[in-house]
């Protein structure tokens, strides 16, 4: 009797068969997570970049709507753990603040403007991890940059670093939120616009107030901040105009002893609900995590920033770069932000190889369009 061959005489895989599977594929895979990982970045890096762009329109597109000379600015805010956040922002008043933040001084005063959140507006959020930077020209961490000798990391800058030119970060989060009167810790810079034009408003201009309010019902228990109607907490988070209008405008009562300093208390440069925010005219579009690493240094596990966070247990509650000398740390950022991105410019005449990650842009002082800067590194 003649047997039929099997057709299938193998039914399985060999275990070198399925080694050399399982390698292909694992080659594969190192060869593909790199490129999704560079597809997502400038993906992001894309998307940081029209935010940003976004933001700096809807704020100039505030000034010329405004009436009443009411001007527009792009405020820039960053809270720990958070991300980068461009609030359009209009001006809706001004008022004579203590010059000194902790008002120990009441003979020295200075005029401020007033913004709050433009209606009608939506705030613009980053990816994560990116961030903003604005320019400071050389001399300009004085008093006049952030109001107070007490803001954060400018205080421990020495004289040579405030001699030079600085990328400054938006410290509008890295304060102690349960005080009422700390707001001297919290500083950034916006792009400003005047009103009706449009056209840039140059950062000479005096650094203006932002209201912000704190996320903090502590201290609201007691006056002017309990005041019913005029709480910075509530109506000022529901008609931000409203509320700064009627502090401004408000008439003396019988349980107000001091008007004016009630005033400054709640609007004011001390304030833990207001932010002090200069103009400037150019700024840095960065990724956070790629100047960290550049620096051998690494994000704050709270801040999600380079700088710890006041929640962090450290002798200081202010925030702080992480880094043992400040003014190291900000020559460094200035340099990888400019394309040094190896950071050898000072020893070595800049040998090469670096690869500019930063975009730099300047704001056209006409149409508020902002323009790429040419990186040379």
């Amino acid at each position: 009797m003649k047997r039929t061959p099997l057709r299938n005489s193998r039914l399985a895989f060999t275990i070198t068969e399925l080694l050399v599977v399982i390698t292909l594929i694992v080659i594969l895979v190192l060869i593909a997570v790199p490129s999704f990982q560079s597809m997502i970045y400038s993906s992001e890096e894309g998307m940081a970049e029209t935010q940003v762009r976004t933001a700096v329109r809807a704020a100039r597109d505030a000034a010329i709507r405004s009436n009443g000379g009411a001007d527009g600015a792009a405020v820039f805010f960053f809270e720990p753990g958070g991300r980068t956040t461009i609030i359009p922002c209009i001006k809706v008043g001004e008022m004579t603040d203590w010059f000194d933040a902790t008002g120990t001084d009441p003979t020295r005063t200075i005029r401020r403007d007033i913004f709050v959140a433009a209606p009608g507006f939506a705030p613009v959020v980053l990816p994560r991890t990116w961030m903003v930077r604005g320019y400071v020209s050389a001399n300009s961490f004085t008093d006049a940059w952030y109001g107070s000798a007490y803001s954060g990391l400018t205080t421990n800058f020495d004289q040579a670093t405030r001699e030079q030119r600085n990328w400054v970060f938006p410290e509008t989060g890295f304060f102690d939120d349960t005080l009422t009167s700390d707001g001297f810790h919290r500083s950034t810079f916006m792009i400003r616009f005047q009103a009706g034009t449009g056209a840039l408003v140059g950062a000479s201009t005096e650094p203006a107030l932002v209201l912000a309010p704190r996320n903090s019902a502590a201290g609201r228990t007691v006056a002017p901040f309990n005041e019913d109607g005029y709480r910075a907490d509530r109506e000022g988070r529901e008609d931000p105009v409203k509320f700064v209008r009627s502090w401004l405008t408000r008439k003396p009562s019988s349980t107000m002893a001091n008007l004016v300093n009630d005033r400054r208390a709640v609007l004011g440069r001390r304030s833990s609900d207001m932010v002090l925010a200069r103009p400037v005219m150019q700024i840095a579009v960065y990724n956070e995590q790629k100047l960290a690493t550049s620096l051998g240094a690494r994000l704050d596990r709270n801040s999600g920033s380079l700088y710890v966070s006041p929640d962090d247990t450290i002798t200081n509650p202010n925030h702080r770069p992480m880094y043992t000398d400040p003014n190291v740390y900000q020559v460094n950022v200035n340099l990888w932000l400019e394309g040094d991105t190896n950071l050898d410019a000072i020893v070595s005449n800049n040998a090469g190889g670096d690869r500019p990650e930063a975009k730099l842009f300047a704001v056209d002082r006409l149409t508020g369009v902002l323009r790429p800067m040419e990186v040379q590194p």
